[in-house]
């Protein structure tokens, strides 16, 4: 399992890819579930759901910097991650595999073969959104966040 470090004007955090593909999808999800969107969100919707399911083998880029280039630009991504972290938490502690497998529709089948504890993506989350707002500390930034090991 690869990580990527999350870049964003020249600050960032490391996670490991599936949790970066799970929040990126989730961005996905709320970009479709709302009214019509300007262009550069729908290409950043297409990029975001390209770099988390076509499992390129190099990392999940974002590619912050060239999406967020205005200040309404990352208010509105923000909204969305506002979005995601809902639905995340209307999960509870944990979120079942089945639910984890069904967001990644188009990757990886069974990518996640055990449930996930809620926390761990609300973590690249609430980085995500650190990151946006320029809030990162350098101990965030050094903080990885990783899946659990898988168990025996």
């Amino acid at each position: 399992m690869g990580s990527t470090f999350v870049e964003f004007r020249g600050r960032g955090f490391e996670a490991s890819d599936p949790t970066l593909e799970i929040w990126l999808l989730l961005l996905v999800d709320a970009i479709d579930k709302g009214p019509s969107v300007p262009d550069w969100l729908e290409e950043a919707r297409q990029e975001w759901h390209t770099q988390a399911t076509a499992g390129f083998g190099f990392g999940v880029m974002p590619g912050l910097d060239a999406i967020v280039t205005s200040s309404e630009r990352r208010e509105v991504i923000l909204e969305l991650c506002s979005k995601a972290m809902k639905r995340l938490r209307d999960y509870g502690p944990v979120v079942p595999k089945v639910e984890l497998n069904a967001i990644l529709m188009a990757g990886p089948q069974n990518m996640f073969p055990d449930d996930v504890p809620t926390e761990l993506f609300e973590r690249v989350g609430d980085a995500f959104m650190k990151l946006l707002r320029e809030e990162l500390t350098p101990e965030e930034s050094d903080a990885r966040i990783w899946l659990p090991r898988r168990k025996a």
